[in-house]
């Protein structure tokens, strides 16, 4: 068997490629035709991109009432590089551009694996760990954000530190920590546990270093100095975690000085007497299926997924953070995926040793270094499988299940009426959108998501009467909206939704 997939190894590695390419269109892509991607993340970072690629700052008032910049909501220099693609793949880009870094990520996994191990089936199985990942498979199936292809830099990263060349090393770092303020914090982790692997290196071991003292610098200037002078305040992310203090010093001292109960509040539920801590338990176990368990074996790459766990149990929002759904675990799937495979690498190593110390031995005999590889990928598919069928968390099915008839309709209106309304709307005006509309129409000067600019009166609106809301009476302001003839015509509509445009 090892030989057949050694003679077939590129045929083999290509067409797992193009087969997740064409999944990934179908779940990313195929959300956004049936208008299942919204204002927030996508509109509102197609909209930054925009802005950039014609040299404009983003303000924010796509989705703010008051005007800042962006860049003081997240520290995301990706759309700035990524502005230019949005003049060859207008609303797509960012979406198009999230699937390439994943199966760009798959072939720093398939490199990596090819450094610790012979194996052509490890080397195959490694880049499906990543693929069949639920945290791969929710990010893709939720829109965009930029710590997906960041977080995909890292096997890259592994890689080149591995084969000393550290100078593109330290150009991936930087790659990695400008997509948002939260990866340097990660990499400082990453980073922190790699000295134990190259504890004997002396020339890679002075290179940790400094770039852990880096991304240390670079986490602090960004999040104490740059982001609150942006925003004329403290960096609003704290908001999240405002229940351990107003600022981060106060933060540091809650968790320093209430080390055992951080500990706990990793697992229970910040508000006692309440049944949301099952979404944390469903996380673990969900992580623990998808190769946690492996990880044990190479517990200083758990030092790695310490931040954005902090990050995600520690959020005051648990729906959003605290289970399986959305991007929030792309990072620690990511680690999880890249230590399976240095594990199983070893499982040669170790059957040799045991087939020397006894010929008969039952470890040889029961070929480890195939079983287990193979177990692995089960689990993860399976856990896969769960996580977009029926989890405790709450996650919209019909977003990230390919296999379910519902993923293929837009069951909320007609997705052709929508079109031909999007369609009506020139693209040098101003328009004032349902959420789930503002994807399609953020490439543009000035665009929001209702009811945000009520009072800067855009041209155009496109609302549907009953939907899912952000905002407390929307659905009441789109009605008066509507019966509003004086100010505002009905170019079109078929009950559900509504084209004005203003008198």
């Amino acid at each position: 068997m090892e030989r057949f997939l050694y003679q077939h190894r590129k045929i083999f590695f290509v067409s797992i490629l193009i087969i997740f390419g064409i999944l990934f269109g179908l779940l990313s892509i195929g959300n956004h035709l049936l208008f299942k991607t919204y204002g927030l993340d996508l509109g509102v970072y197609t909209h930054a991109a925009y802005n950039y690629a014609h040299l404009r700052p983003d303000d924010c008032t796509f989705f703010l009432w008051e005007p800042r910049s962006l860049l003081s909501d997240h520290f995301d220099l990706y759309l700035i590089l990524f502005s230019p693609f949005t003049y060859i793949f207008g609303q797509y880009t960012l979406l198009i551009l999230q699937i390439l870094f994943v199966l760009l990520g798959a072939i720093g996994v398939h490199k990596l694996t090819q450094l610790y191990t012979t194996s052509t089936l490890l080397a195959l199985i490694a880049p499906l760990l990543l693929l069949l990942s639920f945290g791969v498979w929710s990010a893709i199936g939720s829109d965009y954000h930029s710590n997906v292809p960041s977080a995909m830099l890292l096997p890259w990263l592994l890689y080149f530190i591995k084969r000393e060349k550290l100078g593109i090393a330290s150009l991936l770092i930087l790659a990695i920590i400008i997509a948002k303020e939260t990866q340097a914090l990660w990499i400082f982790f990453v980073l922190l546990a790699l000295l134990w692997d190259y504890r004997k290196e002396v020339r890679t071991r002075r290179w940790l270093v400094w770039n852990i003292l880096g991304t240390v610098v670079y986490a602090l200037v960004v999040m104490f100095i740059i982001m609150p002078s942006l925003h004329q305040g403290s960096s609003p992310g704290f908001w999240r975690y405002s229940w351990m203090g107003d600022n981060f010093k106060e933060m540091a001292i809650w968790l320093l000085t209430h080390p055992l109960q951080a500990l706990q509040d990793l697992f229970t539920d910040l508000v006692p007497d309440s049944d949301r801590a099952i979404l944390k338990r469903e996380f673990y176990v969900c992580t623990l299926c998808s190769g946690l368990f492996l990880t044990f074996f190479k517990p200083n790459y758990l030092l790695m997924i310490v931040s954005p766990l902090l990050l995600k149990m520690y959020s005051q929002y648990p729906e959003a953070f605290w289970g399986i759904n959305c991007h929030y675990n792309i990072e620690i799937c990511v680690v999880l995926c890249i230590a399976s495979v240095v594990v199983l690498a070893k499982i040669p190593a170790m059957e040799e040793k045991f087939r020397i110390q006894n010929s008969k031995s039952i470890i040889q005999s029961l070929k480890l270094s195939t079983i287990v590889p193979v177990l692995a990928l089960i689990m993860t598919a399976l856990t896969l499988f769960y996580t977009i069928d029926e989890p405790h968390t709450w996650i919209r099915r019909d977003h990230v299940n390919l296999f379910d008839a519902k993923h293929w309709h837009q069951t909320d209106f007609n997705p052709q009426v929508a079109r031909r309304m999007v369609k009506q709307i020139p693209d040098d005006v101003s328009v004032c959108a349902t959420t789930m509309f503002t994807p399609h129409l953020a490439t543009r000067k000035e665009c929001h998501i209702f009811p945000i600019s009520l009072g800067s009166r855009p041209e155009y609106y496109l609302l549907a009467l009953h939907h899912w809301v952000y905002y407390e009476g929307e659905e009441e302001m789109v009605a008066q909206l509507i019966a509003d003839t004086t100010n505002y015509e009905i170019l079109d509509t078929d009950g559900s939704l509504f084209l004005l445009k203003r008198r």
